[in-house]
């Protein structure tokens, strides 16, 4: 019986199969949220947790309690358990190969290709090699053919699912190691699709002593491929041209393609081979992004990852027999041939590594994430378990070293692997530090194209000449959703795949805008233009690995709310203002957050720009960049010192730089007309804020420097009140909507040099430390 009329009718719903199995669902998703709040603590990624949910809800734990054990295995309502992990998984499958970009094959290099060669096929020999050295030793089930090419050709595979979990929960997506990782990845699974085609040809041909019927299960995945390819691709084409732009897949084409997975299931099955299989490639040859990746990921993806497939890994987690685990010889010999898989394939890394002078950090780094195991291991397991090929202690140990290998790799790669250290550069690049006749080279960040004009006005007040030219590299970032390769490229004036179409459309406005800005100033003014699509939490990475590799001087990011001229408040996505944070913090050269108070809606010139001096390196590249504005550009400047009184003055080593950048300035640059020198003496925070409230109405752009947890008596009391740290105190104070003076803000942090914990141990020579702060020790790709 399905449903029970209730317990005031005398029924039992434990006896009826729908309450058991709601019932299991709940203790599944509750065991794993509680694991996985204790085990994150420890950098253990969320599938680790919930194999460990299930151990503690197997045999071995909790269901030691045979009330509880009926509940759960109950043997009519245990197989309805099954079908909704394998459900969940086929989704999975599917999702995670429509989110994979084939794009990446032919763009690789011949290192990915060797590397995916070498960490493919070493594994398999070692394993034959051992198995034939041993054959006199070992039981003889340990040297048959067919248990070993079954076993060793998918554990020795790094699956494209497995690793881009990894990834995306250490947000290496987007890093240069990731890039590679995912691209040797694809490379390795289209093998070995390749070898377990012909595998499983060789074994029918065995089992049935006919290879002919090997030759037709062979010809039935081909079949299987060109209806995947030239029927059911060209279909879902149809409809995602269907569908207007920026807008996801409307409710009957989502059911569609929904269909023709599970039809992909159905017939991998029918073939003879795993149901994962069909869905998997379906995904492959689809495009992601929007709409389709971006329709799965908003109605499906919080199901699939939070519900379906935690029943999966976690009913797999409660098939282990942990008490089983006595004979020690015969665990401890299939536990030998999967150790010299993962060591064998670990080296099949390092070595085209090393041949390639790869940095000894990063080739290890490589080798673990190939190494990791995760979803793919764990239902290759089960399946093994199911079709009698591993008894219970196998299957244990199977699962065991899915903990060791899974669990050990992720934090071992979020300590050896940092991108952000590569990122501080052996050269200052400060406008402070800049000579007279140097280039301006300038990174603008656009998130929408209500930043354009608030960037053209700033660049158009930053001064040009053929002496002394300004090239801007415009950067698109668009947030990536529905993939998981993130992109990074020039852009070009072509019909890009449709997986991101929506991008590309908006970035053709943004770029024909910066187009012809230079086109008007053609005289100093070069652009090039990129696009990124990338997480946001990934986001800066993208935007210091373009800032060191071009060389940039000054980074100008939007703030993430801009107020219109009318009082009117726009909010764009609250992750931009992480985005924004973390650029501060990993940036190789000075940053400038913009502040649009109204110069996006009047598309009106800057003339008068003031910068407020309050001491420090912030403040010295805020002067550095309102002086190149007075020399090279049409401005009316105006810098303002804030002082405390005589008998407050410190006479300290930043002092004294900050009162010799003042007194070059007044000496070659102020005349009481053109450019005007003032001094404020103040007490207090109150003070200073009084001064900016007085002065600041008159001007039509404000300069402050960020000056990050710099104390001072002219700022006592203001930081109560802060609400966006990463515009600093007085940054804060003009960004607010109730300050009195509605002008547009520029807070500038100058290029930041610290100590890394992470690139202490670089093998690499210490960075000299010129001006703020310390240098870093910096990887030898780094340098500039």
């Amino acid at each position: 019986m399905t449903t029970s009329d209730g317990v005031w009718l005398n029924d039992n719903p434990f006896h009826f199969s729908l309450p058991i199995l709601l019932f299991q669902l709940t203790v599944i998703f509750v065991v794993c949220k509680l694991t996985h709040a204790v085990l994150r603590r420890l950098g253990q990624p969320l599938i680790i947790s919930q194999i460990m949910a299930g151990i503690i809800v197997g045999p071995d734990m909790l269901s030691r309690n045979l009330k509880f054990q009926y509940l759960i295995y109950e043997p009519q309502s245990y197989e309805q358990l099954n079908i909704v992990g394998i459900f969940g998984c086929i989704m999975y499958f599917f999702v995670v190969g429509v989110k994979a970009d084939l794009g990446l094959i032919p763009k690789v290099g011949k290192k990915p290709v060797a590397i995916a060669l070498f960490c493919t096929l070493l594994p398999v020999v070692s394993v034959y090699i051992t198995a034939t050295a041993l054959r006199h030793k070992i039981p003889p089930r340990f040297t048959d053919t067919q248990l070993l090419l079954r076993v060793t050709s998918q554990w020795c595979l790094t699956s494209y699912a497995v690793l881009s979990a990894v990834l995306s929960e250490l947000n290496l997506l987007s890093s240069e190691l990731g890039r590679l990782a995912m691209s040797t990845t694809l490379i390795a699974d289209f093998l070995h699709l390749l070898a377990a085609s012909c595998i499983n040809t060789y074994v029918l041909s065995v089992n049935i002593g006919s290879p002919l019927r090997g030759l037709e299960a062979l010809s039935c995945l081909a079949a299987l491929v060109v209806i995947i390819m030239f029927v059911l691709r060209p279909l879902v084409l149809w409809l995602i041209r269907r569908t207007p732009e920026g807008a996801l897949l409307d409710e009957a084409s989502f059911v569609a393609v929904l269909l023709m997975a599970f039809v992909c299931a159905l017939l991998a099955g029918i073939i003879g081979y795993d149901v994962f299989t069909g869905p998997f490639f379906f995904g492959l040859v689809l495009p992601g992004g929007a709409p389709l990746g971006a329709t799965l990921v908003e109605r499906m993806d919080r199901m699939v990852m939070g519900l379906f497939l935690p029943v999966a890994i976690v009913q797999a987690g409660t098939r282990m027999r942990m008490l089983l685990l006595t004979d020690t010889l015969r665990w401890g010999l299939f536990e030998l041939f999967l150790v010299i898989c993962v060591v064998s394939k670990f080296l099949g890394v390092i070595l085209p590594c090393l041949y390639c002078k790869m940095p000894h950090r990063h080739t290890v780094s490589l080798a673990l994430m190939m190494t990791t195991k995760g979803i793919y291991e764990i239902v290759a397991a089960t399946q093994w378990q199911d079709d009698r090929i591993l008894c219970d202690e196998e299957y244990t140990i199977t699962l065991l070293t899915v903990l060791v290998f899974g669990g050990g790799t992720a934090p071992m790669v979020k300590y050896l692997y940092r991108p952000e250290d590569r990122y501080v550069p052996y050269k200052r690049r400060t406008l402070q530090h800049a000579k007279p006749g140097d280039e301006l080279r300038v990174l603008a960040c656009i998130y929408e194209q209500d930043n354009v004009h608030t960037a053209l006005a700033l660049l158009q007040a930053s001064g040009h000449s053929q002496d002394s030219p300004i090239y801007v590299y415009v950067l698109h970032l668009h947030h990536l959703i529905g993939r998981t390769d993130a992109v990074l490229h020039p852009h070009k004036r072509r019909n890009e795949p449709s997986s991101s179409v929506a991008a590309l459309s908006q970035s053709d406005h943004i770029v024909n805008a910066f187009r012809q800005f230079e086109q008007q100033h053609s005289d100093g003014v070069w652009v090039l233009p990129y696009i990124c699509i990338s997480p946001y939490n990934t986001m800066h990475d993208d935007v210091c690995s373009l800032a060191l590799d071009k060389k940039v001087t000054l980074v100008i990011l939007p703030f993430h709310k801009n107020v219109k001229a009318d009082g009117s408040i726009i909010f764009v996505n609250p992750a931009v203002q992480s985005v924004n944070v973390n650029v501060l913090r990993y940036a190789p050269c000075s940053v400038a957050i913009l502040v649009d108070h109204g110069i996006s809606d009047c598309g009106k010139l800057l003339q008068h720009v003031a910068v407020y001096f309050l001491g420090g390196a912030d403040d010295r590249e805020a002067l550095a960049y309102g002086s190149r504005m007075a020399k090279r550009a049409a401005i009316r400047l105006t810098v303002v010192r804030f002082l405390p009184p005589k008998v407050w003055r410190e006479e300290g080593q930043e002092e004294k730089m900050d009162d010799k950048m003042l007194t070059q300035f007044q000496h070659e640059m102020v005349d009481g007309k053109h450019v005007v020198y003032r001094e404020k003496v103040v007490q207090d925070g109150e003070g200073t804020v009084a001064v900016i409230r007085q002065t600041s109405a008159e001007f039509n752009l404000l300069i402050v420097g960020r000056r990050k947890g710099k104390d001072s008596p002219l700022t006592t009391g203001m930081s109560m009140w802060s609400e966006y740290p990463e515009l600093g105190i007085i940054g804060d104070l003009l960004a607010a909507t109730d300050f009195g003076g509605r002008v547009s803000t520029l807070v500038v942090q100058q290029q930041v040099m610290e100590m890394g914990a992470e690139a202490q141990g670089a093998d690499s020579p210490k960075s000299p430390s010129t001006g703020r702060g310390r240098g870093r020790q910096v990887a030898p790709e780094a340098q500039v």
